[in-house]
């Protein structure tokens, strides 16, 4: 390493695995080809019953690898970020990949923008075989838009965050096991800047043990836990705390759709009743109108028309 590489920020990466043999390799290959010369590359065995540590032990000293006994995926990226010494921290689940360049790029844009905390890119949704699905967007950043829609645009593995933000809000939370990334963009939002640029930096992949995949209606009250945990949070600024009602009734709306994909239809009509409580004035509001009866009757033919007649209503407020 020249005495100019020695100079550039370390950027940590830790990878938690579970039971993920079949898309571990190819996770360590994309970053182990990365162009950046200053990568710390910690892969944490979460208990794996696998030939996980089989696969780790035949890359040598080539990254740092340890196995433990089953913890979780949120605990065992806090193990690694504390044991990391990256100026720059993330995390790259062990069935996610990083696209070329992405490590370059991200710090880059870290040297030219000081004053931006965590950046974020775009990431490419794939099959389980890798076959590319789309482009996954993410819009510019606005927090009020975090806290306010209840929908986390940021993708997590073209995510990278300055150490000093970890320092400031502490570790990921232990008690999350779906929305751990999205607790701490709500958190690290309070005090620290966040910014979107035009990237491609990586792949998700979709595959039957993709949490967000499988296990809708268990990620439901995680979600309701988190926003009630936020609002009680005593430091929120006046213009944050202001958008409560709003944003609790999105997120009712929100966990609705949740439990309505994952088949408990009782419980998405008690959240769509719930989102009323916390803003009633707003039902005749179209937008509103829409996400209360797609709560209560979703994939049902009275749905069906009244999506219709939403549509036909958005349309023709959108000519006047």
């Amino acid at each position: 390493m020249s005495e100019s590489e020695s100079e550039l920020p370390l950027v940590s990466i830790v990878t938690p695995t579970y039971n993920q043999a079949a898309f571990l390799p190819e996770t360590i290959e994309t970053v182990l080809a990365q162009d950046y010369p200053r990568i710390e590359h910690i892969v944490i065995d979460d208990g794996s019953t696998d030939n996980t540590r089989e696969i780790l032990s035949s890359y040598g000293d080539r990254f740092i690898w340890e196995s433990h006994a089953n913890r979780g995926q949120t605990p065992t990226i806090n193990k690694g970020w504390q044991r990391s010494r990256g100026d720059i921290i993330t995390w790259l689940n062990s069935d996610d990949t990083y696209l070329p360049g992405a490590v370059s790029k991200a710090v880059a844009y870290f040297q030219e923008h000081p004053d931006v905390d965590i950046v974020y890119g775009d990431t490419l949704l794939t099959e389980a075989d890798g076959t590319p699905i789309e482009r996954m967007i993410a819009p510019e950043f606005s927090y009020r838009a975090l806290v306010a829609n209840c929908h986390n645009p940021i993708p997590q593995p073209s995510a990278f965050i300055r150490r000093r933000v970890m320092e400031d809000i502490g570790l990921l939370d232990p008690h999350y096991y779906y929305f751990m990334d999205w607790d701490f963009w709500l958190r690290a939002g309070i005090r620290h800047s966040f910014a979107y640029f035009p990237e491609l930096l990586s792949t998700y992949r979709l595959h039957e043990e993709s949490k967000t995949v499988a296990q809708a209606v268990k990620a439901a009250p995680e979600l309701e836990y988190m926003y009630r945990k936020f609002f009680a949070t005593p430091d929120l600024p006046a213009e944050i705390r202001r958008l409560e009602k709003e944003s609790m009734m999105n997120m009712f709306f929100t966990t609705g759709g949740y439990y309505l994909n994952g088949g408990d239809r009782k419980a998405a009509r008690r959240m769509a009743r719930k989102a009323l409580q916390a803003r009633p004035a707003t039902v005749v509001l179209p937008g509103v109108a829409h996400k209360f009866l797609y709560c209560l009757f979703g994939g049902q033919p009275f749905y069906q028309n009244s999506k219709k007649a939403y549509h036909r209503v958005k349309t023709s407020l959108g000519k006047t």
